[in-house]
């Protein structure tokens, strides 16, 4: 008898457990209480997604690298022919 009451005691308590993990991960929980817990869920930063903030960090990275390249070439005087010669000089990456 006594063996038969701590089995159901065990299965009613694992029942109860289960019961409660299910009702914690369920997403069509629409209590005031949860509502309330995140009232934005979809929100990291002030107004942008996850998803928003990692577009505009590949597209700001892409930028810069580009930005890098270009100014790397001003640096070594790469975007635009010398002046210092007595001939024309035609150029060669600009319309004419």
């Amino acid at each position: 008898m006594r063996r038969t009451t701590l089995l159901v005691g065990l299965i009613t308590l694992l029942l109860l457990m289960l019961g409660g993990c299910a009702a914690s991960n369920n997403p069509n929980n629409v209590s005031i209480g949860h509502i309330r817990g995140n009232l934005t869920p979809e929100l990291v930063g002030t107004t942008e997604t996850r998803y928003d903030i990692d577009n505009n960090m590949a597209i700001v990275g892409n930028i810069q690298m580009r930005q890098a390249s270009d100014d790397l070439g001003r640096i070594f005087l790469f975007d635009q022919a010398s002046t210092l010669s007595p001939y024309p000089i035609v150029p060669t990456g600009r319309d004419p």
